[in-house]
């Protein structure tokens, strides 16, 4: 993981149908998307709460990148990828998920525990549709 110290900072109040989309988006992808430049963004938040923003799609992540001016690359990540490797390392430092801020509204921060249950269920349903 790498820190970014930019001083760029969103609304921390988030819009929870951007998380309900966010869930469903990445459920049909069976993945997610991060900014990467030797080793994953980490984000200075609200009430020091340092987070690893997520998006739904390289475009949500690219404008996000472009608002914050980070360097980083948007950078796909499997769901597998994200619940047995990215998640656990970041709970282990204490980093939230921050899941799809804009360059208006700061990141939904669920916990570690809810986004893993979260995830499961939304990758169920989409199964069950197809």
């Amino acid at each position: 993981m790498s820190a970014q110290t930019n001083s760029t900072q969103t609304n921390p109040a988030p819009n929870t149908d951007r998380y309900t989309d966010f869930l469903t988006a990445v459920a049909d992808f069976e993945g997610v998307w991060g900014l990467y430049r030797n080793g994953w963004l980490i984000y200075p938040g609200a009430d020091d709460q340092a987070f690893c923003p997520f998006f739904p799609s390289q475009d949500t992540a690219t404008d996000w990148e472009e608002g914050a001016k980070t360097g980083y690359i948007p950078t796909a990540i499997t769901l597998v990828e994200l619940m047995e490797g990215v998640l656990p390392d970041l709970a282990k430092n204490n980093v939230a998920a921050g899941i799809f801020p804009t360059r208006t509204d700061g990141p939904f921060l669920p916990s570690h525990d809810q986004l893993h249950r979260d995830l499961i269920t939304a990758f169920k349903a989409s199964l069950g549709g197809k």
